[in-house]
Order: structure tokens, then C-alpha cells, then sequence
């Protein structure tokens, strides 16, 4: 005969967990109800643990990452800078421009 291990339980109705635990239980059919409690504490077990991978996952993820928060002020131009897409712009004009004509539809 298989070894057999007795767990006793007591739950307290004034607890609102432990009287829905109860109720629970108590749905299920007499002789399945071991069953189900194994079946619940493992996938609870399997559950915590694919939780805590997931959060080493994204820690691990996330070291390298610099977040800017909306109280951050972002980075103005001051006056007087210039982008350098628009000086390239104006050196090409000024290049061009010298009065020759060129292909510019202007």
C-alpha cells in the first residue's frame, strides 16, 4: 500500500480568505477535493516562480536604459545657436547663388 501523509486544516469564517477558501473547497466533490489542492498549490508554486523569472528578465533588461521623466526640463537652444542642417543650407546658397543659374526651381 502507498505511503499516505495526513494534512489537517482549520479555517476561521471571520476571515474573508479563509471563509471563501472554505467555500470553495466545499464545492468540490468529496474524494477530489485532495486533487484539487494539490493541482492549485503547484500551480501556484509554478505560477511564483515564472513571475519572479520574468521580473529578473526585465531588470536585466532594463540596466542598461536611462529613463527621462516628465519633470525633467528638455534642452532649449539658446539663442544665437544654430542647427547645422540650416548653416549647411545657407553655405550651399551662398556657394550656388553667386549668380550663376542653377537647376533650383526658384
Amino acid at each position: 500500500m502507498a505511503e499516505r501523509r495526513r494534512l489537517n486544516l482549520s479555517f476561521s469564517m471571520a476571515s474573508p480568505l479563509q471563509r471563501e477558501a472554505w467555500k470553495r473547497l466545499c464545492a468540490i466533490p468529496s474524494g477530489r477535493r485532495t486533487e484539487a489542492v494539490c493541482r492549485a498549490v503547484c500551480r501556484m508554486n509554478e505560477y511564483d516562480a515564472l513571475v519572479e523569472t520574468v521580473r529578473q528578465i526585465v531588470r536585466e533588461e532594463l540596466r542598461g536604459v536611462e529613463f527621462v521623466f516628465a519633470t525633467e526640463k528638455p534642452v532649449q537652444p539658446q539663442a544665437g545657436d544654430v542647427d547645422e542642417n540650416v548653416l549647411g543650407f545657407l553655405l550651399a546658397l551662398q556657394n550656388n547663388g553667386g549668380g550663376e543659374e542653377s537647376d533650383s526651381l526658384f
